[in-house]
């Protein structure tokens, strides 16, 4: 078993993992700067551009950034600080302290609006937002480090306790957001975009098993490879919850992306991740 650290632990993704990890007996450290509740890990209030102590780490899990699209846009001064710099920082630290592996929470937003669909790992990368910029310098920045590293291309990750809270939610949680509240679901664009979702359950799984790979791939997309329209969504989601309102429509955002659907061919010759969770089970 491993002594993993992971950074943005007290996030969504983070406290998964962080409970996956525990369960399955490695030694589990969580970092963030808003550490939350008694865990049954060691959490570790700090910064990922604070001058850390990583000594005894075997794994550094780094999902900490900040994550929005729009956020990023707005503020990419930012964005830029927390992501390239807290990423240089935390490989700087892990060098010097002898971390055998990382594995980075990259995104499907370095794609842009690819014109291969469904997008493998070589396709162009053509960022339309800081927040895509700072993902890709951060992949540049692990492929120059002396540590095995992977850049995880996460797609859309949805899941139990997934914040709906702010102007930049994630889709499923607004929805539902919307539906509890009893208003209508709001969707920017014409509700055709494609999305590939895929279950926290899922991807919690997946860095288990690569963390404990002998061989990792510079870049893997992690994704189910099933697309789903933001119309196919609120289907599903009409089907589950019968009262909920006609959606509205608003002026697609900028630097939000058409169609986003994973070639998880490398992801499965990989790994042996079995059969995913459906958006049809993972929304109910």
């Amino acid at each position: 078993m491993a002594s993993v650290l992971v950074t943005g632990g007290a996030g969504f993704i983070g406290t998964h993992l962080c409970r996956y990890l525990h369960d399955c007996g490695h030694q589990v450290i969580s970092l963030d700067v808003n550490q939350v509740g008694d865990q049954s890990w060691e959490c570790v209030t700090g910064d990922i551009r604070d001058d850390l102590q990583l000594d005894g780490i075997d794994v550094i899990v780094h999902l900490a950034a900040q994550i929005s699209v729009p956020r990023s846009i707005d503020n990419p001064d930012e964005t830029l600080s927390i992501n390239v710099d807290g990423t240089s920082s935390i490989l700087s630290v892990a060098e010097a302290s002898g971390v055998k592996r990382i594995l980075f929470a990259s995104s499907a937003a370095v794609y842009g609006d690819s014109q291969q669909i469904p997008i493998p790992e070589d396709a162009p990368l053509i960022p339309q937002s800081p927040y895509a910029v700072s993902k890709i310098v951060g992949e540049e920045l692990l492929k120059r480090s002396s540590i095995e590293t992977c850049s995880f291309r996460f797609f859309n990750v949805y899941g139990p306790n997934q914040s709906a809270e702010g102007g930049y939610a994630a889709v499923i949680p607004a929805f539902k957001k919307a539906i509890s509240e009893g208003v209508e679901c709001t969707i920017f664009g014409d509700g055709t975009q494609v999305r590939d979702f895929i279950h926290v359950t899922d991807l919690t799984r997946i860095i288990g098993l690569a963390i404990e790979a002998k061989e990792l791939p510079a870049e893997l997309n992690i994704a189910s490879g099933e697309a789903t329209s933001l119309l196919d969504l609120i289907e599903n989601l009409k089907f589950l919850h019968p009262e909920m309102l006609a959606p509205v429509f608003q002026e697609e955002r900028v630097g939000d992306i058409h169609t986003s659907l994973a070639d998880i061919s490398l992801l499965t010759s990989k790994f042996e991740v079995g059969e995913m969770i459906s958006i049809q089970e993972g929304l109910s």
